[in-house]
């Protein structure tokens, strides 16, 4: 698949693994639709892809509003003609024993981390059809395969989005609408933690690693696709 040209949606692309997923894709020349929840880091990343030349809009909200889903595709296919690819980036990450978890932290999770994709997946699909395919990309984590201590939450939605996101492979897959989900394992990022104080930074996996990962994944043929992908360091921690 030749990435140049072609229009993609990201959601969560203000910072760590969707930052870098909205460069590298900006890189291979597509044009952007990015979303996050604060505006300042969003116009930020915005100006910086503007100055490389790249052509980027930004839409500011929530993922579990389906407006903001709506609005995403709407842009994408009136501003730039169409949409290719929608990675679906934004996630929360609740720590902590699930006895002491708030009920409203534990539905926040699931809001952004599986209402948010099924929104933007919803709106996306028909957009893709219209135009005779495109790819939908899911970024899970391993902790949706394994189970994790004091992150139970964290783990049941991306188990669920894991669920959602190869379901949905099978109804959209004659249509030549590819499914890729990503599964990094321990990244350096501030989600959940401080990079700062972490031990054996250099063994983790980068977030501009997974962003290598998908531009991979999205240039196979056409006919081909890698619907799931495992991260993880090559020399553990």
């Amino acid at each position: 698949m030749d990435l140049k040209h072609g229009v993609a949606v990201v959601t969560g692309a203000s910072r760590g693994i969707g930052r870098k997923i909205a460069e590298a894709l900006a890189s291979e020349g597509m044009r952007l639709v990015l979303n996050a929840l604060t505006p300042a880091r969003l116009e930020e990343v915005v100006g910086e892809l503007r100055s490389r030349g790249g052509e980027v809009e930004a839409v500011v909200g929530d993922v579990g509003d389906e407006e903001v889903a709506k609005r995403l595709v709407d842009i994408a296919v009136t501003r730039f003609g169409q949409l290719d690819v929608a990675v679906n980036n934004a996630g929360i990450g609740p720590l902590g024993p699930l006895e002491k978890m708030d009920p409203a932290e534990f539905d926040r999770a699931f809001r952004t981390n599986v209402r948010g994709p099924f929104l933007l997946m919803r709106a996306a699909i028909p957009a893709m059809k219209r135009k005779g395919g495109g790819t939908l990309v899911s970024v899970a984590s391993l902790a949706g395969v394994n189970p994790v201590p004091q992150r139970a939450a964290y783990a049941a939605t991306k188990w669920a989005l894991i669920g959602l996101s190869r379901s949905v492979l099978q109804e959209v897959r004659r249509d030549g609408i590819r499914v890729i989900i990503l599964e990094p394992g321990s990244t350096l990022t501030d989600f959940g933690h401080d990079p700062s104080k972490r031990a054996h930074q250099e063994k983790l996996v980068r977030p501009e690693d997974v962003a290598a990962v998908l531009v991979a994944a999205l240039k196979l043929p056409p006919r081909a696709t890698v619907s799931e992908i495992e991260i993880r360091p090559t020399d553990p921690p």
